[in-house]
């Protein structure tokens, strides 16, 4: 605030001066100085009763300051930091931050400009001001000095990226400048690289000869125009060499800089990729959309450099304008890909979906003329997108050929296949050029993208064969008939049937209507298999007792399974009436999962089915009762027995899990050797364990009885935690030796039984090979593992996962992040960890992101909601720790729920009709459902750095003048802008070109950002275009009169026509005195030569006159004065006589 009021007291200053009379006078020029700089303004001070005045919106825009004019109340508000002034218009009466102030001179409007007394916002302040009266100075020295210097933009680069041959190939990129508050705007300057080029230079370029960009606070990336120019007024061109300047422009008293050049570019015309022929588009069904679309286009004989083609459908009365550059513009919601198949110069061919749109954003729909162009879209940056030429025009109507008809579709059995479905349908009324029918099983959630086009061209694995027979048809499908997808038909899945009519001319096939939906189910209820019971563990009750299963082979009509413990001493056999009797207290309830095993233990409170509780010593028999569903209810099914099972006590004890060794130090004996490893979760028989250090050189294997027999090892004691880290100081290896660096080792831990058997002791598996050496380091583990639920997408979207990064970063190379199912988090470690195949990588330096749409838990199933998970991050070596890992605690576990949330608009378009921010208009579909929408806002993105504008940018935004707030009205929306001001608080200007993002506000939970609209550009007022004159080259006087020949400026897209004027030599013309020239003569635009029947006797000056047409531009103007030569006439044949 000190340094930039100061330079306001220096703007405002009251100074005593001499009285003058009320009104303002002449006086004697006052100078304002600032620590020695001279501060200027477009209207100078004035002199009011003794009180120099100055203008107030001048001082505040010179300085970046804010201000306001409210034309109802006569008020002028400024706004600096946190100091707001309000002055009133001829009121003595004013505010500093709300606190009343008495001026000497109010506020008044003079020479159009709102002007204050100086003295006022001096005291104010109370700053440090100096009045030399004799030469009418003001002195204002601040308590910092001011630096009126900028930084200049720090990098600037150019790049081809067209053929146009003209400005629109070169693309110019720079920084932003370091200071760039006190930039006005930047000016892009194009010079021939063998011209010398600086600042005194680039200040004496013609505003016609550079490009001028606003700031941003952003890098930007400006592509230049067709009538760019370099500084010396050629046009750009190809093949000649140039370097690219940016000229920073400061605000006000602040200076100018000059960047550096970019490197030396040439302009060449870039090669393309070859565009596809015959393209055809046929009308092939009847949806009354775009499924009734097929394209067909031949594939160049060389498509290496193509990645994919995108089929676009014109409106045919749009087709002549629809080019290479519309078509690389268009957003991918109005084109279809078609991705390369086949073999080159090979027929593709391309079906829309029901969602297709024409390029104009329109579905497409019957009765609309429409054609085909094809792009080819390069992928490789030496060759540009390729367009095909256009397909002949189609209009889509409703087919009136005959289709059959399908009059039944039935379940009719129960072998759980394709022998349950009947379908029945009409024959076509004339089969003359039908040689069969083919029946096809679409399962109903894709039946909607099932065309003709689909149907042709399935392999005949896909559908069934049926011949004529002259009547209507019923067909029973085969045990091994198989869906569209090519799964075989099944129970418990929807499907539609379609019958498709073969032509004897394949082109002239024919495809039904979708059938009612059918899914097939069985009517008996189905038994489990694989029935298998265990002893897991010592507890004396049904804890120790594990049984597993498979499902059920249709489970669609079944509630739910049960378990039932059956003593063999009291049943020799259990039946379905036995099973159905048995209390709900005395079975296990095991609920459908859709898995195909299941597997418990049971609890300790299981009772077998005579209701006593389950123990040791007793023989038991398991049975699992299917229990019936809905209409199947009491139609129960029971499983074969398991085998016979006694409970006992098990005194194995299991060997530890997740072993992993990594080289921690450099010592050169164990205090290097970091050794890792779980513990059993059960450890009631385990006495302690043994970590063995075994030599590669010595050992191929290591076996338990080694194991048991070797004196040399480290002891790590039950209990505790279970997860054991820990280093092996003082440790020899089994041969008795010191651990030392340079030798191979595996490591192995022996659970020791603590004596209930003998031969129960348990080894582990290897360790990986480690060999101890120099600056190798462990992979430290992330920590505090957070995961939040964010958003409503239902996917990985919603799934914010944040971390603290490893303390020692230096041997990690990025981070895996692993969404683990919460019911098998208690077994996984590292090394489950290292073998999961679906994770998200994560760089060093980003420890907080949201996961995507597609991602998956470590099961391979899509994230989704109402599923519960913990969240791991595994630290990834490199360098000398590549192969090493380190995995973090998990975080709590997290269940992704709906919250509250709203969508993104849609079709989100910019129309711009003149050159004010309110000539603007943003239209966009409104999101479905408004009732959680509190409004929309509406962003107006410099094109330049839309790509990073993103929601978190939208919603840090707290400026309501930045822009446009829509209620929801539940209408679309069509409006023009509101507010004067881009995204970044810069005005909307003349010549930026603008992007619209709209965000969906919600009441409650998560916000929407939309997609950026089409990009706009507010053309010039007409009322300031000034067209460019004629260059007059020759005009000729004979006796006849005088003949003018002229050359038509570069650019006369904006003349209506010319007329030339004749003036008598001692006067000039301008645009206000065209009625003093002696002759004038209308000349059409298209001729460049004008016949003036003049004498001749006499000099003259000739003009040409650019007329403006009066759409675009509305400013004429006069070429540069031709004087004539005087002509004598030739003597009369009377005075010769």
């Amino acid at each position: 605030m000190k340094k930039i009021w100061t330079m306001l007291l220096a703007a405002i200053l009251v100074v005593p001066l001499l009285l003058q009379p009320a009104t303002a006078q002449a006086a004697k020029a006052i100078t304002i100085y600032v620590d020695g700089v001279q501060l200027k303004t477009d209207v100078p001070p004035v002199m009011v009763q003794g009180r120099v005045m100055l203008p107030l919106r001048a001082i505040f825009e010179a300085l970046d300051a804010r201000v306001y004019w409210n034309q109802k109340s006569q008020t002028v508000t400024g706004i600096k930091g946190d100091t707001t002034v309000v002055l009133k218009i001829k009121s003595k009466v004013a505010t500093i931050n709300d606190q009343t102030v008495t001026l000497d001179v109010p506020a008044q409007t003079l020479r159009g400009r709102t002007m204050v007394p100086v003295r006022f916002v001096s005291e104010a302040l109370g700053q440090d001001v100096g009045w030399n009266s004799r030469d009418q100075i003001v002195t204002i020295k601040s308590d910092t000095p001011i630096n009126t210097s900028i930084s200049p933009v720090s990098y600037v680069s150019a790049r081809d990226i067209g053929n146009q041959g003209d400005g629109r190939d070169l693309e110019v990129s720079f920084s932003k400048s370091s200071t760039e508050s006190l930039v006005d705007h930047y000016r892009v300057l194009v010079v021939k690289a063998s011209k010398s080029f600086n600042l005194a230079s680039a200040l004496n370029v013609s505003a016609s000869n550079y490009t001028t960009v606003s700031t941003a606070n952003s890098d930007r990336a400006v592509t230049l125009s067709q009538s760019s120019r370099d500084v010396d007024g050629d046009y750009i061109r190809n093949d000649q060499p140039y370097v690219v300047y940016v000229l920073a422009v400061g605000k006000g008293s602040y200076s100018s800089a000059l960047s550096s050049s970019s490197p030396k570019i040439t302009l060449t015309d870039v090669s393309s990729v070859a565009a596809v022929t015959n393209v055809k588009m046929s009308d092939i069904s009847d949806f009354g959309d775009g499924r009734d679309i097929s394209v067909s286009f031949t594939r160049p004989q060389n498509d290496n450099n193509i990645s994919n083609y995108r089929v676009f459908i014109v409106k045919t009365k749009d087709a002549n304008n629809f080019s290479l550059t519309t078509a690389n513009n268009l957003s991918s919601s109005y084109y279809t890909t078609v991705y390369k198949s086949g073999s080159n110069g090979s027929t593709m061919t391309g079906t829309l979906s029901s969602s297709a749109r024409d390029t104009s954003g329109d579905y497409i729909k019957n009765g609309v003329p429409y054609t085909a162009f094809v792009l080819s879209v390069s992928n490789t940056n030496s060759a540009v997108n390729k367009l095909s030429s256009a397909s002949s025009s189609v209009t889509l109507s409703p087919n009136t050929v005959s289709t059959p008809v399908i009059t039944q579709v039935d379940d009719i059995s129960d072998y759980g296949d394709g022998r349950d479905l009947r379908i029945g349908f009409n024959k076509m009324s004339d089969e003359s050029n039908i040689s069969s029918y083919r029946i096809f099983v679409v399962r109903a959630n894709n039946y909607s993208n099932f065309t003709l086009t689909k149907a042709n061209n399935l392999s005949s694995s896909y559908y069934t064969q049926v011949n004529k027979t002259g009547y209507n048809i019923t067909q029973v499908l085969s045990s091994g008939a198989r869906d569209t997808d090519g799964n075989t038909i099944q129970n418990g899945v929807s499907y539609r049937i379609f019958v498709m009519a073969v032509a004897k001319n394949s082109g002239n096939n024919v495809l039904s209507s979708a059938s009612n939906a059918i899914t097939l189910y069985s009517n008996n209820v189905g038994t489990v298999s694989n029935l298998y019971a265990s002893d897991v563990n010592d507890y004396g009750d049904g804890r120790d007792l594990y049984v597993s299963f498979n499902k059920a082979a249709d489970e669609s009509n079944i509630s739910h399974y049960r378990i039932m413990v059956v003593p063999t001493s009291y049943y020799s056999s259990f039946s379905l009436s036995d099973a159905n009797n048995v209390s709900s207290s005395y079975y296990t309830q095991v609920n459908k999962t859709g898995n195909y095993t299941y597997g418990q233990a049971l609890t300790s409170s299981t009772r077998d089915v005579r209701g006593n509780y389950i123990r040791e010593g007793v023989s038991y028999r398991v049975y699992v009762l299917s229990v019936g569903y809905g209409n199947y209810s009491g139609s129960n099914a029971l499983s074969s027995a398991s085998s016979t099972i006694t409970l006992g006590k098990n005194y194995n004890v299991q060997a530890v899990s997740n072993l992993t060794v990594a080289d921690v130090n450099d010592y050169g004996d164990g205090r290097d050797l970091q050794v890792t490893f779980t513990k059993p979760s059960d450890e009631s028989n385990v006495n302690q364990y043994r970590i063995l250090v075994v030599p590669t050189s010595y050992y191929s294997s290591f076996s338990l009885s080694q194991a048991n027999s070797s004196s040399y090892y480290t002891i790590e004691g039950r209990g505790g935690n279970r997860s054991v880290t820990r280093t092996l100081d003082g440790a020899k290896d089994v041969r008795g030796n010191y651990i030392t660096e340079g030798t191979s080792y595996r490591v192995y831990v022996l659970t020791v039984a603590n004596g209930n058997s003998s031969n129960a002791n348990a080894l582990s598996s290897a360790s990986s090979v480690i060999a101890l050496g120099k600056n190798n380091k462990a992979v430290q583990a992330a920590s505090n593992v957070r995961a939040s639920d964010v958003g409503d997408y239902g996917d990985g979207r919603d799934l914010q996962v944040s971390f603290t990064k490893a303390s020692d970063e230096s041997n990690i190379g990025n981070y895996r992040i692993l969404v683990v199912p919460a019911s098998k988090a208690n077994g996984f470690g590292v090394n489950e960890a290292i073998k999961a195949s679906y994770f998200t990588d994560v760089n060093k330096g980003l420890y907080s992101l949201n996961l995507r749409n597609g991602d998956r838990d470590t099961d391979g199933n899509l994230i989704a909601n109402d599923k519960e998970y913990r969240v791991y991050v595994l630290s990834v070596g490199t360098g000398s720790s590549k192969g090493m890992y380190n995995l973090s605690s998990p975080s709590d576990v997290i269940k992704l729920t709906n919250l509250a949330k709203v969508d993104e608009v849609g079709q989100v378009v910019l129309n711009a009709k003149g050159s004010k921010y309110s000539d603007i208009e943003v239209s966009f579909k409104k999101v479905k459902d408004e009732q959680n929408v509190q409004e929309y806002r509406v962003f107006m993105i410099p094109e330049g750095w839309a790509g990073t504008f993103n929601q978190q940018s939208a919603e840090s935004i707290k400026d309501g003048s930045w822009y446009s707030i829509i209620r929801p009205n539940n209408n679309d929306v069509v409006q023009t802008l509101m507010t004067s001001k881009d995204a970044s608080g810069n005005p909307i200007v003349v010549g930026t070109s603008y992007v619209a993002k709209v965000m969906t506000v919600a009441k409650t939970g998560a916000n929407a950002l939309s997609k950026q609209s089409n990009a706009v550009t507010l053309s010039p007022n007409p009322d300031d275009i000034t067209v460019e004159a004629a260059t007059i080259t020759t005009a000729d006087a004979d006796a006849n009169g005088i003949t003018v020949k002229f050359n038509k400026p570069a650019i006369d897209t904006n003349i209506s026509e010319y007329e030339v004027f004749v003036v008598n030599d001692g006067l000039d013309l301008t645009l206000n005195n065209l009625n003093t020239a002696v002759y004038s003569q209308k000349v059409s635009k298209d001729s460049v030569e004008a016949k003036l029947v003049v004498s001749t006797d006499k000099k003259y000056k000739i003009y040409v006159l650019s007329k403006a047409n009066g759409i675009n531009a509305k400013k004429s103007s006069l070429s540069q004065p031709f004087i004539t030569n005087v002509v004598t006439p030739a003597p009369s044949q009377d005075a010769q006589s």
